[in-house]
């Protein structure tokens, strides 16, 4: 299908997004369907995992465009009408990718390189790291959500290493250093360590925690950590990193070069349009352990939470530190109109629950049913978004001109 830039006449256009089935996916259970496929509008096969829904121009998974005249992948979309769909200084490629992830069982021990090591990654090793793009994310909280994230204060995880013995034996005889220099070197012991040497050290300690009490999260995350991966070093891992409980709403920003973890439950995703993974554990594919010791920044304190900002009506915005990406996240408790602008930059729309009317200013009007997504190009300046029903909610993902 052939397309020109001065064809398209501006509009909300509707679009088809992929599906991921990674085995950590969340499946079904009895009288529940996986969110991802209640969205998607399909009937899970017994015991199919959904992880993800990817809403973006991706290469590995992009959303297709519903045009009147045939559907284009959004990728080709872009490609003919730049200026429309991204903006007049927008580039030619769309900087963001929304997801939605459900996590069933925990998600491997990673981190997502900075731009100059993702090129030579991905010049190096295309087949494991499939774009040149750096990968920050936000991860916001859809159901009550565990993740690790981040390195805890070198104190704190001394506490845990010398108060178990199986810990304490493994790591007790690296020599006193100053707080990052101790870190690096525990943390390259713990994955440059012989499989066969972690996997009696994941028993021992998995038989001690059983014998002792009391627990305290890191033990109990520790114990099925070590369940579902069994022998894996990445159960080791998470005594070294914050270990997070998110509310809905809540959100974490994830930096490149920092390790993390998502464990157990459902978030919106938004991320710099890349699918770079460097992964050291909890996980069958490509471990890339070396690569990951020496991207870390080795930063140690709190969870890097990020806090929304909020409107009177309830309204969040989701600024992270940097420009490719934010995040707003819409309901209405009962029927009600507001409008929003384009601001010249291109956004992704996605009802998570309920239904709404989006009009544009020529007049164009659509209803955005639950679990549908949406196109809205920069050259549609403004939307007008009726609320036709109680508890509908509405995410937007756009560039972000105000970064935290």
């Amino acid at each position: 299908m052939k397309h020109q830039e001065n064809s398209y006449s501006p509009s909300l256009l509707p679009l088809r997004c992929g599906i991921q089935h990674y085995a950590w996916g969340e499946r079904p259970a009895a009288g529940h369907h996986p969110l991802i496929a209640a969205l998607a509008g399909v009937a899970p096969q017994p015991d199919q995992p959904f992880a993800e829904l990817w809403i973006g121009a991706h290469p590995n998974c992009p959303a297709t465009v519903v045009t009147p005249t045939g559907d284009v992948p959004l990728p080709e979309f872009i490609r003919h009408h730049p200026r429309t769909v991204l903006g007049p200084g927008g580039g030619r490629d769309l900087p963001f990718l929304l997801k939605i992830l459900t996590a069933g069982s925990a998600l491997s021990i990673q981190a997502h390189p900075n731009k100059p090591l993702a090129a030579r990654l991905h010049a190096r090793l295309p087949q494991h790291y499939p774009d040149a793009n750096h990968k920050p994310e936000i991860a916001i909280a859809l159901s009550e959500f565990d993740a690790l994230c981040q390195f805890r204060p070198s104190t704190a995880i001394r506490r845990d290493l010398e108060r178990w013995a199986p810990l304490h034996a493994f790591f007790g005889d690296l020599p006193a250093r100053p707080a990052k220099a101790w870190l690096k070197a525990a943390y390259a012991r713990l994955f440059q360590a012989p499989a066969e040497a972690m996997r009696q050290l994941v028993e021992a300690q998995v038989n001690a925690v059983r014998q002792a009490g009391p627990r305290t999260p890191h033990d109990q995350w520790f114990l099925e950590l070590a369940r579902q991966y069994p022998g894996d070093r990445g159960a080791v891992s998470l005594y070294f990193l914050n270990l997070v409980h998110l509310q809905p709403g809540e959100a974490l920003f994830l930096a490149a070069d920092e390790p993390h973890a998502y464990l157990k439950g459902a978030i919106i995703e938004c991320m710099a349009s890349s699918d770079n993974v460097v992964r050291a554990g909890l996980t069958p594919k490509f471990i890339d352990t070396e690569t990951l010791l020496g991207m870390l920044t080795y930063r140690q304190g709190g969870a890097p939470r990020l806090r929304p900002r909020t409107s009177a009506r309830g309204d969040r915005s989701y600024l992270p530190p940097v420009p490719e990406f934010a995040v707003d996240w819409w309901q209405r408790e009962r029927p009600a109109r507001m409008k929003a602008r384009s601001q010249g930059a291109v956004s992704l729309l996605l009802v998570l629950a309920g239904r709404a009317e989006l009009r544009t200013p020529q007049g164009d009007s659509v209803t955005a049913e639950r679990g549908s997504t949406w196109l809205w190009p920069a050259a549609v300046p403004e939307v007008e978004i009726a609320f036709r029903e109680p508890g509908t909610q509405l995410v937007r993902a756009r560039p972000n001109s105000r970064p935290a």
